[in-house]
């Protein structure tokens, strides 16, 4: 979550997100009294990242933020829409080393996963929105991928926003592209495996509605 001048915008949807992944009420409990210390004592932008631990341990671990420049992404292959364990968050991201290194290598500065059937799914750190040819906004399905506070916020605030299927041949005649993150907000995609991309007035205007979020 991103503590910023005083706000960790969404907290209450990021909660809820670990309450349907297992954590105990008491645990929730301690998250957000984590999260409201952060939030009164933050002098400068943080990343604060919450981790639940086994026994009900809860602990934060700040780093700074990352910035919300354009992303370049990369087509890695890893993303399997059967496997559900995905769909919930977990500390253990040794998953997406591999999958970071491959994009890096590919001069890109992140990883856009794809199944071996072309589906795309999401990147190593953030979920997908593309504006297709035809102007339809939408991201792929929450299946065996992990379905975002910032996603969500969206789906429920852009009017024609929708899951739909993203295809290999999608993202090659995509109009723009951005990505959704509870540490950066909107992040316009710049380029996809170094096909450049356009704009689309709703990123700029999402990106707006996300910052003013309190």
């Amino acid at each position: 979550m991103l503590v910023e001048d005083g706000r960790i915008r969404l907290l209450d949807r990021h909660l809820l997100r670990l309450r349907r992944s297992g954590a105990t009420g008491a645990q929730v409990s301690g998250v957000r009294a984590l999260a409201e210390t952060w939030r009164r004592t933050a002098r400068e932008p943080t990343v604060v990242r919450f981790e639940v631990r086994p026994g009900g341990a809860v602990r934060s671990i700040p780093r700074a933020p990352a910035g919300a420049a354009p992303q370049r992404l990369a087509t890695v292959a890893g993303y399997d829409p059967d496997d559900a364990d995905r769909e919930r968050k977990r500390a253990d991201r040794t998953w997406a080393l591999a999958a970071e290194a491959a994009a890096v290598a590919a001069g890109a500065d992140a990883p856009l996963l794809v199944a071996p059937d072309g589906r795309a799914g999401e990147t190593s750190r953030a979920n997908l929105f593309v504006v297709a040819a035809d102007g339809s906004l939408r991201t792929p399905p929450a299946q065996g991928l992990l379905p975002g506070v910032t996603r969500g916020w969206v789906l429920d605030v852009e009017p024609g926003a929708a899951e739909a299927p993203v295809t290999r041949e999608d993202l090659a005649g995509a109009r723009a592209a951005f990505l959704t993150t509870a540490g950066r907000g909107i992040v316009p995609v710049a380029a996809i495996d170094g096909r450049p991309l356009g704009d689309d007035p709703r990123i700029a205007a999402l990106a707006a509605r996300w910052r003013a979020l309190r």
